[in-house]
C-alpha cells in the first residue's frame, strides 16, 4: 500500500516502474500493469535509508540512483537491489531530484540546501561538477533532453524554469511565473513539450520547451503531486551495456560494474566498485576488506588512499577526481606529493643551520701564543699553529655530502611503488652522512661513503682543505 511517494521513474523496455516511499523508507519495483497489486510489489531496498527524494533508473547497465536528504548521500545499487553502495556522503546538504545520462556515463542533481546547486557527475560517481550556482535558490525536479543536450529545472522559490545545456552553459530561463509556478515539484520533458506538477494548484501544467509559450493544464484538482514521467520508448534510447562488452561478465568486477563519463574517446568505459568500507584490490576488479586506512589529500582532485588488506600487503590507490581513474600504486603524484615537500623543508632548515655554523666559524679570530712557556717543542716543529674554532676539514665537507644526496635521489626510480621510501632513505642518509661528517674533525683523506641497502649509491673523494 502506497503511504507517501515523492519520486519514481520507469524502465519501458521491462515496463516496470520504480518509486521511493517516504513513510516506509524503501524503494519498490513492479510491473506497471501490477504496480497496484500489493503481492507484486517488489522491495529492494529497505535498510539504510532515511529520506529518499530522488530516483532515476540507468536502463541501459540496469542500475538505480537515488538521493537521500536526510543521510545527506546519493547511491547506486542494481536493478534487484542486490548490491549498492554509497557515491557521494560530501558537500551534500538538501539533494533531492535525480537523472541520468547512461549514453554520455554521467547522472545529474538538485541541491536545495544553503548552497543551492544543480550538479553532475560520472555514473561511477567520477568527475564530480557544479553547474549551476547563480539566480537558484529552491531547485526542486530536473529532467535530460537527451537528443539537444539539455537539462531542465523547476524552481519552487524563484518561481522559474531553466535550462541549461549539459556543460552548465547558454542558460535560458522559459518561464517566471508566480500563478502556473506557485511550487512546482516535478519535471519531464518530451519532444517539443515540457511537463511539470504544482503542488499549491495541485494541477499538472505544459507548456512549449522552446519559448516557455502555450501553457496548459493538463490535470488538477490533484492531492499533492509530486514526481511526473513520461512512458516511451524514445525517452531511453538503446545502447550497448559497457560491463558486458568484457570477455568476462559484469566487465570481470567482482561486485559492483559501473559506467564512466565519455569525455573523450579514451575514457575507460566502466570501473569498478566494492560495498561501502570495502576497497579495491590492486587487480582493480577484487573487493577486499582493509584493517586500516588512511587518506591523504595530495592536490586538487586527487586523493592518496594507502590501506592494508586483510589478505595482502600493504598497497596504495590514487583516486582522480577530474578524470575518473583509478591507478595502482606505481604513481609520480606520491613523491611529488609527500616526499619531496619533506625533502625540500629538510634541505632548507639543514642548509640553513649550515650556513650560519659556517659563517661563525670563519669569522672566528686566530690566536698565536708568543709566550716562552707555550713555545714548541722539538717534537712540534712540524705542526701548524694552534687555531681556536678551527678545524682542517670545515672547508669542503658539506658540499660533498650534499652532492652524495643529490646522486642518492637521482639513482631512486621514480616511476615505482618504492620512489617514495627510497627518496625518504636519501634525505636520512644525508643528515647521517652529515653529522658523521661534521662530528667526526680528524676525517681521513679517505673520504665520504654514501651506502643504502648494501650498495653504494655515491663517493665522494675530498681533499683536505687548509684553513683560509
Amino acid at each position: 500500500m502506497l503511504k507517501n511517494v515523492v519520486a519514481l521513474d520507469v524502465e519501458v523496455a521491462t515496463n516496470r516502474i520504480y518509486w521511493c516511499d517516504l513513510f516506509y523508507r524503501k524503494i519498490y519495483s513492479a510491473y506497471i500493469d501490477k504496480a497496484s497489486d500489493t503481492a507484486e510489489q517488489m522491495v529492494l531496498i529497505d535498510s539504510q535509508l532515511h529520506s529518499p527524494e530522488g530516483l532515476a533508473m540507468d536502463w541501459v547497465h540496469k542500475n538505480i540512483y537515488w538521493t537521500d536528504s536526510g543521510n545527506k548521500t546519493i547511491s547506486v545499487a542494481t536493478a534487484d537491489g542486490h548490491k549498492k553502495r554509497t557515491l557521494f556522503s560530501t558537500n551534500l546538504s538538501e539533494p533531492r531530484a535525480i537523472a541520468v545520462d547512461p549514453i554520455r556515463g554521467y547522472m545529474y542533481w538538485s541541491d536545495w540546501g544553503d548552497i543551492a546547486k544543480i550538479e553532475k557527475s560520472g555514473l561511477n560517481g567520477m568527475d564530480r561538477q557544479v553547474l549551476v550556482t547563480d539566480n537558484i535558490e529552491w531547485p526542486n525536479g530536473i529532467t535530460l533532453d537527451l537528443l539537444n543536450q539539455r537539462l531542465y529545472w523547476v524552481d519552487s522559490k524563484l518561481h522559474l524554469l531553466s535550462s541549461v545545456d549539459f556543460n552548465g552553459s547558454n542558460r535560458k530561463v522559459l518561464i517566471s511565473s508566480v500563478d502556473n509556478l506557485s511550487h512546482p515539484f516535478g519535471l519531464a520533458v518530451f519532444e517539443d513539450r515540457v511537463f511539470w506538477t504544482d503542488l499549491e494548484n495541485e494541477a499538472i501544467f505544459s507548456a512549449n520547451r522552446l519559448n516557455g509559450l502555450d501553457i496548459s493544464i493538463l490535470a488538477e484538482n490533484l492531492n499533492n503531486p509530486h514526481d511526473i514521467v513520461v512512458f516511451h520508448e524514445l525517452k531511453q534510447p538503446k545502447a550497448p551495456d559497457v560491463c558486458e562488452l568484457h570477455s568476462l561478465p559484469n566487465g570481470g568486477c567482482e561486485y559492483l560494474c559501473l559506467p564512466a563519463p565519455q569525455n573523450s574517446s579514451d575514457s575507460p568505459k566502466y570501473t569498478c566498485a566494492c560495498p561501502d568500507n570495502m576497497w579495491l584490490g590492486p587487480d582493480m576488479k577484487k573487493c577486499y576488506k582493509g584493517k586500516d586506512t588512511s587518506v591523504w589529500n595530495l592536490a586538487t582532485g586527487a586523493v592518496l588512499i594507502v590501506f592494508l588488506y586483510r589478505n595482502l600487503s600493504c598497497s596504495s590507490l590514487i583516486a582522480d577526481a577530474n578524470n575518473g581513474q583509478v591507478f595502482g600504486s606505481t604513481v609520480m603524484a606520491a613523491v611529488i606529493g609527500i616526499v619531496v615537500p619533506i625533502v625540500v623543508i629538510g634541505l632548507l632548515c639543514t642548509g640553513g643551520y649550515l650556513i650560519w655554523r659556517n659563517w661563525k666559524r670563519k669569522n672566528t679570530k686566530s690566536m698565536n701564543f708568543d709566550n716562552p712557556v707555550y713555545r714548541k717543542t722539538t717534537e712540534e716543529e712540524d705542526e701548524d699553529e694552534i687555531h681556536i674554532g678551527r678545524t682542517v676539514q670545515i672547508g669542503h665537507v658539506y658540499p660533498a655530502v650534499s652532492e652524495c644526496f643529490i646522486h642518492c635521489l637521482l639513482r631512486c626510480p621514480l616511476y615505482s611503488f618504492e620512489s617514495r621510501y627510497c627518496s625518504i632513505s636519501c634525505f636520512l642518509l644525508w643528515m647521517f652522512c652529515y653529522k658523521s661528517v661534521g662530528d667526526n674533525q680528524a676525517e681521513s683523506e679517505g673520504g665520504v661513503k654514501c651506502i643504502i641497502s648494501h650498495e653504494s649509491l655515491c663517493t665522494h673523494k675530498q681533499s683536505k682543505s687548509s684553513p683560509p
